[in-house]
């Protein structure tokens, strides 16, 4: 082993590399991503469990590491699929920012695996580390707003969840 070597930090856990390749997180540096690691809480599902109700109080986001959900809404005669979400996906962002209803219902289609980040810890984030707190807050408001902008676009391809 080099002294080169030994100066190089060691590789990034592949939970932190997923988190950082999400929108939300992507303009994270590597420090922040350490950080962000005890906001974060790993929830597995079984296939067909529910994350959470269409009308139900949203609390924060989540991030797909393996695994699919679905996510539908309530139509006027049946439910109205809005999409896959896969590994590397995040869905549920809009409660970072705001205490409201979900938009829709979002199920694991077979074993999955989710990082979930609650407002409040958000918010204790923004308290604590008040850039990084501030920067995740951006991320989310220009996820948000990139889906919009493709919704009124008529983007009907399920790029919109992501």
């Amino acid at each position: 082993m080099s002294f080169w070597n030994f100066l190089r930090p060691p590789p990034l856990d592949p939970k932190l590399k997923l988190v950082g390749s999400t929108a939300i997180f992507q303009n994270c540096t590597r420090q922040e991503l350490e950080t962000l690691r005890l906001y974060l809480h790993e929830r597995h599902y079984l296939a067909g469990e529910i994350v959470f109700d269409e009308g139900e109080e949203g609390e924060g986001v989540y991030i797909v590491a393996s695994g699919k959900f679905r996510a539908t809404r309530k139509g006027m005669l049946k439910k109205k699929n809005l999409g896959e979400i896969l590994p590397g996906e995040c869905f549920g962002e809009i409660a970072l920012l705001k205490s409201s209803c979900r938009l829709a219902t979002v199920v694991a289609e077979e074993p999955s695996v989710a990082f979930a980040m609650f407002r409040s810890e958000l918010e204790r984030l923004a308290d604590a580390r008040p850039r990084l707190g501030f920067k995740v807050a951006v991320q989310v408001a220009r996820l948000m707003s990139s889906r919009l902008h493709r919704f009124l676009e008529g983007e009907t391809d399920t790029s919109i969840l992501s």
